[in-house]
């Protein structure tokens, strides 16, 4: 049973001080834990900036600021970096919708603990067809769709560790139903004549199944593997070997933009988050993936996941 909000939280007392004019920005606690923490970070310099306060409440974070300058800044940022704005209420005018959404953020429950047991029963009891994702990508300014990739649901775990062992268990899947013929019509139906991108893990394929193509062709089907391989060089090295030799080009999936600049990896192709700004290094062949879509991923060569 949830307790019912106080008569009086300290939000309320906050807005209370406002004077006509101010701005209240409401970002709920959502997503990966490393963009929750940026957009705390861009509504605390916000709330310097425009003499305000961010109060946590448990189930978003709240700027409250006389100046709406800074905090609208803060919010299109925001929405930049993760592809979902805040909500933005200016005061007095929607005081009783904020108070309506704050107080369902107050009573949000708390985000699931998972323990290694939980979450692996969790992935194993999860349906194909849910543990699946397709996405089509374009290139260039154009919105006709010349890949897709199919990889595994992201569970939006706090815990990085844990993530990626979601992602490693549900990857061993998709291959599991790729290879059999009654799983497979269970996967989301891939397209003909689009390139394929499919996430694979650690390991790569098992037993060289799956092949792809003309061995050696930069252009041909995608492995995609988590930059975590690279922890193994030797190990990779030899995944990377089987792949090529079966028909796949290679892709590393980063979190971070600047992950390429980091390494001269010329053959590989990088696939990096779509952040507002270019990465220190653009490398020859590059993937951009969220939303919204920023202008320089629209260059051509650049694919990027902004199909209609």
């Amino acid at each position: 049973m949830t307790n019912p909000p106080p008569q009086n939280p300290a939000w309320r007392s906050a807005v209370a001080g406002l004077p006509a004019g101010a701005l209240a920005v409401l970002q709920p606690a959502r997503g990966p834990r490393g963009a929750r923490r940026v957009a705390r970070a861009l509504l605390e310099e916000a709330a310097v900036l425009g003499g305000g306060q961010v109060l946590a409440l448990p189930g978003a974070d709240l700027l409250l600021t006389p100046t709406p300058a800074p905090a609208r800044r803060a919010a299109q940022a925001i929405a930049d970096l993760t592809g979902l704005p805040p909500e933005t209420f200016p005061l007095p005018e929607a005081e009783q919708p904020l108070a309506t959404r704050a107080e369902a953020a107050a009573l949000a429950p708390p985000a699931p603990a998972w323990s290694l047991a939980a979450l692996e029963a969790h992935v194993a009891r999860l349906p194909i067809g849910e543990a699946a994702r397709l996405t089509l990508l374009a290139t260039g300014a154009g919105g006709a769709p010349v890949a897709q990739r199919l990889g595994p649901a992201p569970l939006g775990l706090d815990d990085p560790e844990l993530e990626a062992m979601a992602r490693e268990a549900l990857c061993r899947r998709l291959l599991s139903a790729l290879t059999d013929p009654a799983a497979r019509g269970q996967l989301p139906p891939l397209r003909p004549g689009l390139r394929l991108i499919l996430d694979l893990p650690l390991a790569g394929l098992s037993g060289g199944a799956l092949r792809a193509g003309r061995p050696g062709d930069p252009d041909g089907p995608l492995a995609l593997l988590p930059l975590s391989a690279l922890a193994a060089p030797a190990a990779f090295a030899r995944t990377t070997e089987g792949l090529r030799a079966a028909g796949w080009a290679i892709g590393l999936l980063a979190n971070d933009a600047a992950a390429p600049a980091l390494m001269d990896l010329s053959e590989i192709t990088w696939v990096i988050p779509a952040a507002a700004a270019p990465p220190p290094l653009l490398p020859a062949r590059l993937i951009a993936l969220g939303r919204p879509v920023p202008a320089w991923c629209r260059m051509p060569g650049i694919l990027h996941e902004g199909v209609a």
